[in-house]
C-alpha cells in the first residue's frame, strides 16, 4: 500500500463552488425579497387610496353645524346649572 494521493483539483472545486455558490443563493433570496417588498408597498398603497375615497353613501351622523350647535346647549345647559 502506497500513500493515499489527494485529488486537489476536486477539493479545490468544491470549496470554490461552494464559496460562490452562497452568494448566488444570497443574490436569489435578495432579489426575490425585494420584489415581493415592492408588490407588498404596492397593495398598501392601493388599500390606502381605497380607503381614503369618500364612499357614496351618505352619513347618518350630524353635520358640522349641527354638532357645533349641540356642543354648544350643552355647553350652555351644563354652565346654567
Amino acid at each position: 500500500m502506497g500513500p493515499e494521493t489527494v485529488d486537489w483539483g476536486y477539493a479545490m472545486s468544491t470549496l470554490l463552488i461552494r464559496f460562490f455558490g452562497i452568494f448566488i443563493v444570497l443574490g436569489i433570496l435578495q432579489i426575490v425579497m425585494q420584489i415581493i417588498g415592492r408588490i407588498f408597498t404596492h397593495l398598501d398603497a392601493r388599500q390606502k387610496e381605497e380607503s381614503s375615497k369618500p364612499s357614496a353613501v351618505a352619513s347618518e351622523g350630524l353635520t358640522e353645524e349641527e354638532a357645533a350647535a349641540v356642543s354648544m346647549a350643552l355647553y350652555l345647559y351644563d354652565k346654567d346649572a
